[in-house]
């Protein structure tokens, strides 16, 4: 797939072979189709290393060829006296079954031989004329030919039911091998008890010294050898650091540092390489044979899953610890994984949230089945910042009953990545400020104190020192001097406290609910009633309608703040012989409360700035005292996770309308 080129080293083949068939070049050449091919020399140099040919046919020991004679003699005179007792007229079975020993003792060749051998002492002995190698009648030729092939091939299917059940006898070995290691590494508890029997037992099984490397953040270092006074030089470090970074094998018998005494497997994982496993065989043995690689590559795979089950053990339980911290935390804790998926919640957050723990873990943020203000605020804003990670945005604050008191968060995300760089998930950190927004309040309420208390002390000496200005004349020149200077100074102090003033205006603070059921209607009837008798002192119809409001999760004391503020302004700003209505509406899963008046409406350039706090409208009716009671209904609905919503125009009355989210 995608291949463009092919190189290929040039064949060593002699030439007569290629008279009998294509050569790999030929017939890569042949079916390259559109590849490019390449033929290269081979490099001299490659030759020792590269493992030797096994021939087609393995000639055997000398005591083989030895039993192959034995056993053709066994049979020729065993046939030779059944022939003299029973008159046996063919024993060319008795010579099969000496071909067939021979093929189970020695192999192909050997057993060749003795069908070679059996022909010959058949003909000898058993074949008219006997004690010649003359064959005078047709079919006793045919018996000798019909013979020869069938022992050849039996020698061949004998032969290689010999190799199947030796390599049969190998891979049991190897799985007896395979299972003792795992045996012996299962056992191990850490990476201190496992480093020892890995190297141990690899030693054991391929009778050479054995190293095995951890890593250590973005460096390798030894862990364990056999025998314990085994040491790797600078330039062994550095290929065994190689074969940690490629995930591939270097040293004798491989394409890499193929000239090295260490052969460097790594010891690689799903979750990448873990170390290296290095094993050096006496010289005297040459390379690790096919068999013994692909043995050392198992025990590699195995070690390098015993290595991270080890680590994953060390990872869950600082994972435990983290947990514990994150627990004792005060603050909302809330880890997402890169696909967005929770990893975990601590107690306050999901107290935040107003959800169970199993709901929560394990599903994605922005999919969750909570439904309270606090998620959805979060949710947008966690959006945003997912969206626009360096955009500069206003802090999210949260405000809530909790614990026995109000309390306040502030919302901090925070992503987190892998040594490597690449992202590891987002940490959604909801630090508890309400130590901090209590001294706030308390420097507001010095604030606050401090403008009113001045205020009353200076509006007298105000007056008075405008008193003895308005006297000046009769006065010295020396003490209208000291009037101008109080004066001054008197000026300078108002100001002072019209700042003090403007600043405990400009901190007010956000507004906590404490949510339980709340039946909506009954609300209504109860504010309602207090402002009857208001709206009749100033010939003002209040009116109530509309469908049942129904039930909602909210504090019935704050949504009455913000029903009496509506009302409160409807019925000031509506003209004598006017009406105020408040009706409710079912729409989408949510509640409409709906405060309408016939007043004088809003004029449009006011309605922007509405909401804001100690802003005070300039309809037709009386100004409220301080300007702060829409601003108390918008923070109330806001913190139910509501909207308010604005209808006017001048000379066409005015709508405020809540939009409550249904229990």
């Amino acid at each position: 797939r995608n291949v463009t080129e092919i190189v290929l080293g040039k064949s060593l083949r002699p030439w007569w072979k290629n008279l009998l068939s294509r050569s790999p070049i030929t017939e890569v050449i042949r079916q390259c189709g559109d590849i490019e091919v390449r033929v290269i020399s081979t490099t001299q140099g490659l030759k020792g290393l590269l493992p030797s040919r096994q021939p087609l046919l393995r000639p055997g020991s000398p005591l083989h060829y030895l039993a192959a004679a034995i056993f053709v003699g066994a049979a020729g005179l065993t046939a030779k006296l059944l022939q003299w007792a029973v008159e046996l007229p063919d024993p060319s079975m008795l010579f099969l079954t000496a071909v067939l020993f021979t093929a189970v003792v020695g192999g192909l060749l050997p057993s060749i031989v003795a069908s070679v051998l059996g022909l010959l002492v058949y003909d000898f002995f058993f074949v008219q004329p006997v004690y010649t190698f003359t064959a005078t009648k047709p079919q006793d030729v045919v018996s000798l030919i019909v013979y020869l092939i069938v022992g050849i091939l039996t020698s061949q299917l004998t032969a290689r039911i010999r190799d199947q059940a030796e390599a049969a006898r190998s891979r049991e070995k190897r799985t007896n091998a395979l299972y003792e290691f795992s045996r012996q590494i299962a056992g191990a508890v850490g990476l201190d008890d496992l480093n020892p029997v890995v190297v141990q037992q690899v030693a054991e099984l391929f009778a050479a010294e054995v190293v095995l490397l951890g890593t250590d953040a973005d460096r390798l270092v030894l862990r364990g050898g056999h025998p314990p006074s085994v040491s790797l030089g600078d330039a062994e470090m550095a290929a065994a650091t190689w074969v940690w970074r490629h995930d591939e094998e270097a040293g004798p018998g491989t394409e890499t540092l193929p000239g090295g005494e260490w052969l460097y497997v790594p010891l690689a994982t799903a979750r990448g390489v873990v170390g290296v496993l290095g094993v050096r065989t006496p010289k005297s043995r040459g390379v690790l044979s096919i068999e013994q690689r692909d043995l050392l590559q198992a025990v590699a795979r195995q070690a390098a899953v015993a290595i991270e089950r080890c680590r994953i053990d060390v990872v869950l339980e600082e994972k435990a610890k983290t947990e514990q911290i994150m627990e004792a935390s005060e603050d909302g804790i809330i880890v997402l994984d890169p696909a967005g998926v929770v990893i975990h919640a601590n107690e306050v957050a999901c107290a935040i949230l107003e959800t169970e723990r199993s709901d929560v873990v394990g599903r994605r943020f922005e999919a969750l089945e909570a439904r309270h203000t606090h998620y959805l605020r979060l949710r947008e804003t966690v959006r945003d910042f997912l969206e626009h990670p360096k955009q500069d945005r206003e802090r999210l604050e949260i405000s809530l009953f909790l614990r026995g008191r109000d309390h306040s968060y502030v919302l901090r995300p925070t992503p987190f990545h892998t040594r490597d760089g690449s992202p590891a998930g987002l940490i959604l950190a909801l630090q508890d400020v309400t130590y901090l927004r209590d001294q706030e309040r308390r420097r507001e309420n010095l604030v606050a104190t401090l403008s009113h208390e001045l205020g009353t002390p200076l509006t007298s000496m105000r007056m008075a020192v405008e008193m003895l200005k308005q006297r000046a004349d009769k006065l010295d020149p020396e003490v209208r001097q000291f009037i101008d200077i109080a004066h001054d100074d008197v000026q300078r102090l108002a100001d002072v406290s019209q700042r003090f003033l403007d600043l405990a205006r400009s901190r007010a603070m956000t507004i906590a609910v404490e949510r339980r059921p709340v039946d909506l209607s009954k609300v209504i009837a109860r504010v309602a009633k207090l402002f009857t008798i208001q709206a009749g002192e100033r010939g003002i119809a209040l009116e109530t309608s509309g469908e049942s409001a129904g039930t909602i999760a909210g504090d019935e004391t704050k949504l009455t703040w913000a029903l009496s503020n509506l009302i409160a302004n409807a019925i000031r700003y509506t003209p004598h012989g006017g009406r105020v209505r408040v009706a409710t509406e079912s729409k989408d899963g949510a509640v409409l409360v709906s405060v309408a008046d016939t007043g004088p409406g809003i004029p449009a350039e006011q309605q922007e700035r509405i909401f804001d706090r100690f802003a005070q409208g300039t309809g037709g009716g009386e100004a409220g005292a301080a300007g702060l009671g829409l601003a108390i209904v918008r923070d109330v609905v806001q913190a139910h996770g509501g909207r308010i919503h604005l209808d006017s125009a001048v000379g066409k009355g005015t709508r405020f309308t809540l939009e409550l989210p249904r229990a």
